[in-house]
């Protein structure tokens, strides 16, 4: 069966086509996370009684995964990622193991011998020993990995307007994705080591959005910022409040950032070869770029950059959060396809 996997900082998502109906798409997401509670008789009774799975773990309650939002009242502590800065934790083997079981949870089963899987992994410095380790776990549930970058994988789903020919910026939890492709081939990427969490961090740090454990232990309450983000009244460009107006000061630090990688790929040797005087089209995608206001704030930076007048649009791509792992598929489909008709020419 094909199958497409994106191991996102924020989330999990998979995606496959229905057996039973072909021309649907199945769509699953799991939390990138778990909360770790106190293993004691309160803890589990209240669990149990609002009927959350859990696993224990070295003398504690460990949930994970979408069920991790049901408990976070239970504890101030913030949630534990299951990606540490964009990689799987070395020292964190509660995360390993809960990286596997929820893999296990969003892939079909039963996939049939040789079904190819394409995946994208966290992006970040240590990205090819991520992408290794995300490899084997798709092997010991049955299928061939198929590592792609999350720009490529959104290029192919949003790309039909522009011929696949243009910019690509995935902004995430952890890093920012920006590329340059041409039908569809990335010819220039690079990665930013800043995503949403340091605005969500940051904006906590500010504005003292802060929560307390019994102990007197002070966290920054980064799930009341999560929530708040959700409000579709938000605006980057019409801010009224001074927590908006602080939102959309730290998201202009990421957007001058990425603004300022495009003109940069813009003029690689690379793309001066292959798109000469070319202007190009900007798909954006990820999470964070759903914020309203998100193309016009990233436009504004294009001009201050001196870029606009090589760009056509600047769009966020339909259904931003599942944009990278539509795209897998499509990648995944597009090699099954042509290793069926290279078979059938044999």
């Amino acid at each position: 069966m094909i199958t497409a996997i994106d191991f996102g900082c924020h989330a999990i998502r998979s995606a496959c086509r229905n057996p039973e109906h072909p021309r649907h798409i199945s769509l699953i997401s799991e939390r990138s996370e778990y909360v770790v509670l106190p293993d004691t008789d309160q803890f589990r009774e209240v669990i149990t009684v609002h009927s959350i799975p859990y696993a224990e773990c070295e003398g504690s309650i460990v949930v994970f995964g979408n069920r991790a939002a049901e408990v976070r009242w239970l504890s101030p502590q913030p949630s534990a990622p299951l990606f540490t800065n964009g990689q799987v934790p070395t020292a964190d083997a509660p995360a390993r193991q809960i990286l596997d079981v929820l893999t296990g949870a969003v892939l079909p089963q039963n996939p049939g011998s040789s079904a190819a899987c394409c995946f994208t992994a966290p992006a970040g410095p240590g990205r090819t020993r991520t992408a290794e380790f995300l490899g084997r776990l798709l092997s010991m549930h049955g299928f061939r990995p198929v590592l792609c970058s999350a720009t490529e994988a959104t290029m192919l789903a949003n790309g039909n307007d522009c011929h696949y020919t243009g910019v690509t910026i995935c902004m995430g939890t952890e890093t920012s994705e920006i590329s340059i492709s041409r039908y569809g081939v990335e010819i220039a990427r690079e990665c930013l080591d800043v995503g949403s969490a340091w605005i969500d961090a940051e904006l906590a740090r500010q504005m003292k959005i802060q929560v307390w454990d019994r102990s007197g232990e002070c966290f920054l309450d980064l799930d009341s910022v999560r929530d708040w983000k959700l409000n579709p009244r938000l605006h980057l460009r019409n801010s009224t409040g001074e927590r908006e107006r602080t939102l959309s000061r730290l998201y202009g630090v990421v957007l001058d950032r990425i603004a300022r990688t495009v003109r940069h790929l813009m003029n690689a040797p690379a793309v001066q070869a292959k798109l000469p005087g070319a202007h190009f089209s900007v798909i954006c995608a990820g999470g964070p770029t759903r914020i309203g206001g998100f193309a016009g704030a990233l436009t504004e930076r294009f001009v201050e950059q001196d870029t606009a007048s090589r760009l056509l649009t600047v769009r966020v791509a339909d259904d931003a959060s599942t944009a990278v792992v539509r795209g897998l598929l499509i990648l995944a489909e597009l090699q099954h396809a042509g290793q069926t008709d290279a078979e059938s020419a044999a």
